[in-house]
C-alpha cells in the first residue's frame, strides 16, 4: 500500500509530533513513554473511524487513522470518508490506487536514534528525530533502519540485561571451545603415534621386579606327582611293579632323562611321608624352547624314615596343550641339603594381662565349654556360649576326641579393666588342651577362646587354632643316626 502525503495541508494533534517538527532533544519524557501514546492516539482515531463509517475497508481506515494530515484542524478525515463512500473508489476492497485517489499518506514517525552510555541500566539519552516530508506528492518518504519501530499494536522489542551477557559470554567462549578441541584432537593423534609398537622387558627385568608368566603351581603339582613315584622302590623280585613303576615314569619324562629316576638298586622302599613344593622357581639357564618355557622347582621330600631332602626338579609346561599333556620333567632329579629353619623370635608380650583370673576360667568357662564342644552338646553349649557364637564355636568335633585336659591359660585382656569387669569387655584366652583320641593317644593342641562379659559371667564367642608359643626360639635338636663315614686316606 501506497500511502502519500499532501503537503497543502497544515496538521497538528495534540499527541503526534507534525511532519514540520525538528529534531526534539528528549530530557523530560521518554521514548518508550511517547511510543505508548502514539499507540493509544493510533488506536482512539481507528474507533472514532470505525464508529463513522462501520462498513469502510479496516486497510482503509488504517490508512486514515496513521495520516497525520488528517487530523488536523481541518479534520480531512471525514472528507476521506465521504469521498470512500461516495464511489470513487471502484472496488470495495482499498488497493494501492485507492489510497493514492484518496490521497491519504503514512507520514513515517521518523528515526529514533538512542544513544546509550558505557553503563547500561543507568537510563538513557534518547534523541528523536523526524524528516519532513517531500514538497512533491510523488516522492516517497524514505524511512531510516537505524531504529525498527513495531506496527501499531505490536510489542515493542526489548534487549534485557540477561540476553545481552549472554552474548558476550558466546562470543568469548565459542573462540575458547574450539582452541580447546583442536587442542585435544592434537594431542590425542600425538599420543596414540607413540603407542604404534607394544613395549617389553627383557628377561633381567622380569627377575629384577619377579614377574614370571610360568604356571608354577600348575608345575608343581606335577613335580610332586613324579618325585612320590621317584622315592618309591618296590622289590626287584617283583617285576610287574619294578615294570609299571618305569612305564610311569617315561610318561612324565622327556626322551634324554634316565629310566626310573635315576635309581637303579634292588632294597625296596615306602613311599616318602610327604613330598611339598618350597616356593622356589628359578628359570633354566641356556634353554629356550619354541613352545612354552621350563624352570627349575625345589621340593622337600620327607622319606619313610623320617628324614626330610630338598630336590630340585626342571620342568617344561607348554603355552598351548593343557593339564598333563602339556608338561614334562625335562632334566634328572637333582638331591640337594636342606637350608636348616631359623629359630622362631619370642613373641613381643601382650599389653594387658589378667593372671589372676586365669584359674577361675578355666574351670567356670573353658573346660565346660571345651567337654561340650568334643562331644558338639547343643544343650550344654548353649550353657556357656553368647547369643552371637560363631558357627565354629557352635559345631563342635563331633565325638572324635574327649576327655579335654586344660595345661596352661594365658588371658590377654582386649577391652576392659582387669580390677573390674564389667558388661561388655572381652577377653582372649589361650589355651593348651591335652585330648583323648579315639584310638586311645593322646594329642596336645593350643586354642584361643574369646569371651565376653555378659550378664556378669563370661560367655565364649568364638575359637580358633594357632594359640602363639610364648617361649619362641628353636627346639632341641635332634639327630638321626647316621653310619660311621669312612676313613680318609689322609687319617691313616
Amino acid at each position: 500500500m501506497t500511502v502519500r502525503a499532501d503537503p497543502a495541508v497544515p496538521t497538528s494533534t495534540p499527541v503526534m509530533a507534525s511532519p514540520e517538527d525538528t529534531v526534539v532533544e528528549a530530557t523530560t519524557e521518554s521514548f518508550r513513554d511517547r511510543r505508548v501514546d502514539r499507540l493509544a492516539e493510533g488506536r482512539r482515531r481507528r474507533e472514532l473511524l470505525s464508529a463513522a463509517a462501520p462498513s469502510a475497508d479496516p486497510q482503509f481506515l488504517n490508512a486514515i487513522a496513521a495520516a497525520d494530515r488528517f487530523w488536523g484542524r481541518d479534520e480531512l478525515w471525514r472528507d476521506a470518508l465521504q469521498s470512500q463512500r461516495s464511489g470513487i473508489t471502484a472496488s470495495a476492497e482499498p488497493t494501492t490506487e485507492t489510497v493514492d485517489t484518496a490521497e491519504v499518506t503514512t507520514v513515517d514517525p521518523g528515526t529514533a536514534t538512542i544513544a546509550r552510555p558505557k553503563r547500561p541500566l543507568r537510563g538513557a539519552w534518547v534523541r528523536l528525530s523526524r524528516r519532513t516530508a517531500s514538497a512533491e506528492p510523488a516522492a516517497d518518504h524514505v524511512v531510516d533502519d537505524e531504529f525498527d519501530i513495531p506496527l501499531p499494536g505490536k510489542p515493542l522489542r526489548v534487549v534485557g540485561r540477561t540476553r545481552s551477557w549472554v552474548t558476550r559470554l558466546a562470543l568469548i567462549g565459542a573462540p575458547l571451545v574450539l582452541v580447546g578441541g583442536v587442542a585435544y584432537s592434537c594431542g590425542v593423534s600425538t599420543g596414540s603415534a607413540r603407542l604404534v609398537q607394544s613395549s617389553t622387558i627383557s628377561a633381567d627385568d622380569a627377575s629384577a621386579l619377579h614377574l614370571n608368566s610360568f604356571p608354577a603351581d600348575r608345575a608343581a603339582a606335577f613335580g610332586v606327582s613324579y618325585l612320590l613315584l621317584c622315592w618309591t622302590h618296590p622289590d626287584a623280585v617283583d617285576t610287574t611293579a619294578t615294570t609299571d613303576r618305569l612305564a610311569a615314569l617315561a610318561r612324565m619324562t622327556s626322551a634324554g632323562v634316565t629310566p626310573g629316576c635315576g635309581w637303579s638298586g634292588a632294597a625296596p622302599s615306602k613311599a616318602p611321608l610327604a613330598v611339598t613344593w618350597d616356593g622356589t622357581v628359578r628359570p633354566v639357564a641356556g634353554a629356550a624352547y619354541a613352545d612354552g618355557a621350563a624352570a627349575l622347582l625345589g621340593f622337600l621330600v620327607t622319606t619313610a624314615d623320617g628324614r626330610t631332602v630338598g630336590a630340585a626338579l626342571p620342568i617344561w609346561v607348554s603355552s598351548t596343550l593343557s593339564m598333563a599333556a602339556g608338561v614334562r620333567v625335562v632334566g634328572d632329579v637333582a638331591v640337594v641339603p636342606v637350608a636348616p629353619a631359623a629359630a622362631a623370635p619370642t613373641p613381643a608380650a601382650p599389653a594387658v594381662t589378667d593372671s589372676a583370673v586365669a584359674e577361675s576360667l578355666t574351670r567356670s568357662a573353658l573346660v565346660p565349654f571345651l567337654r561340650a564342644w568334643a562331644v558338639s552338646d547343643p544343650v550344654q553349649l548353649n550353657l556357656v556360649l553368647a547369643g552371637d557364637a560363631s558357627a565354629a564355636a557352635r559345631a563342635g568335633m563331633q565325638g572324635q576326641v574327649t576327655a579335654p585336659a586344660v595345661n596352661r591359660t594365658q588371658v590377654v585382656v582386649t577391652r576392659g579393666d582387669p580390677t573390674g569387669y564389667q558388661d561388655g569387655d572381652l577377653i582372649t584366652a589361650g589355651v593348651g588342651v591335652d585330648w583323648t583320641t579315639r584310638l586311645g593317644g593322646v594329642q596336645r593342641t593350643g586354642y584361643s577362646i574369646s569371651l565376653r562379659m555378659t550378664a556378669a559371667r563370661w560367655q565364649v564367642t568364638d575359637i580358633t587354632g594357632a594359640a602363639p608359643d610364648p617361649a619362641g626360639g628353636a627346639a632341641p635338636g635332634t639327630a638321626f643316626t647316621t653310619p660311621t663315614p669312612a676313613s680318609s686316606p689322609a687319617a691313616g
